[in-house]
């Protein structure tokens, strides 16, 4: 789990890593295990972890995983590993991750390197709102629409909201045309 941690932690000073867990016991061993491996990384990385896991990061002590899975979508993070026996409860409830590994065999760098993950993920939170670059991002796609008159008519009033809201009257006037609600010439 230390390891899991600095392969994060390792990548600069503004980086962040964090461990959410209900287990004191955890804590310990894996302060123990960094304080360890952050000693031989080359002084460059063992800085950048160290403020990644410190000043940036740190330990969440949280009383149940499903507090611990609130505390991860709220966090937001670019990377997250469910290092428990019964991960699906917990990978259920996460909503906000650009990528969830699951388990101490699915290695951080093997998520960049091999498996297929994006390797470019929302950071500072943003998992909330976007997902990973995948090749799907570099694909031409065009969006086609159709609508039949009562779809249209079923729509008009939602149309008519918006566009009158967003200060868009040619908007809700090529509704207003189409269902004899026409504004007259002033």
């Amino acid at each position: 789990m230390a390891a899991d941690l600095l392969n994060e932690a390792e990548h600069g000073t503004d980086s962040s890593s964090v461990l959410v867990t209900p287990s004191v016991a955890l804590v310990d061993a894996v302060q123990a295990e960094l304080t360890r491996q952050i000693a031989v990384l080359p002084p460059v990385r063992a800085a950048a972890a160290a403020t990644s896991l410190g000043v940036n990061g740190g330990c969440v002590l949280v009383s149940s995983l499903e507090e611990a899975a609130e505390v991860a979508n709220a966090y937001g993070p670019e990377h997250l590993q469910i290092a428990c026996a019964e991960y699906r409860p917990v990978l259920d409830r996460l909503t906000n991750a650009g990528e969830v590994l699951i388990g101490q065999d699915t290695l951080f760098s093997a998520a960049n390197f091999v498996i297929g993950c994006p390797a470019s993920l929302p950071t500072s939170g943003f998992s909330s709102v976007s997902s990973g670059i995948t090749v799907e991002a570099f694909l031409k796609r065009t969006a086609v629409a159709h609508a039949d008159e009562a779809a249209m008519l079923r729509m008009a009033p939602s149309v008519l909201a918006l566009a009158d809201h967003e200060g868009f009257p040619a908007h809700a006037n090529a509704v207003r045309h189409r269902t004899g609600g026409w504004p007259t010439p002033r």
